[in-house]
């Protein structure tokens, strides 16, 4: 019971730092590390990517067994929304290029997940 509480707490954790480092206006990632929140559109694809793989990693640990496709449909649409939502922030920019690279983020973190699952589930 424990661990399950536990991944369904990082991934509630990992979707508000999400949330704050997509709608804050600028670069925040850029700003705590190294004093600029310039950003420029085009260079952070394998950002989007990897954010996306590893949430949907934590939601599969934490609601595999009940919601998949729920799952699924959810991260799909945080993933485009929150996107979405940076036509109005300043020093922000939308990007399908960036959907598209949390689209395959979110499918290669659950499925890469559900293969495993179901590989060493039969050991």
């Amino acid at each position: 019971m424990f661990k399950i509480n536990f991944f369904k707490f990082l991934f509630f954790l990992n979707i508000f730092f999400l949330s704050l480092i997509s709608l804050y206006p600028g670069n925040l990632i850029g700003l705590i590390f190294f004093g600029d929140d310039t950003t420029f559109p085009g260079s952070d694809k394998l950002h989007h990517f990897l954010s996306y793989l590893i949430l949907s990693v934590l939601g599969s640990l934490a609601y595999y067994e009940i919601f998949f496709y729920k799952l699924l449909i959810f991260l799909i649409l945080i993933g485009f929304h929150l996107e979405l939502f940076q036509i109005w922030i300043p020093n922000r920019y939308f990007e399908f290029l960036d959907i598209f690279a949390n689209l395959f983020g979110i499918i290669v973190g659950m499925y890469g997940f559900k293969l495993f699952k179901i590989k060493y589930d039969k050991i």
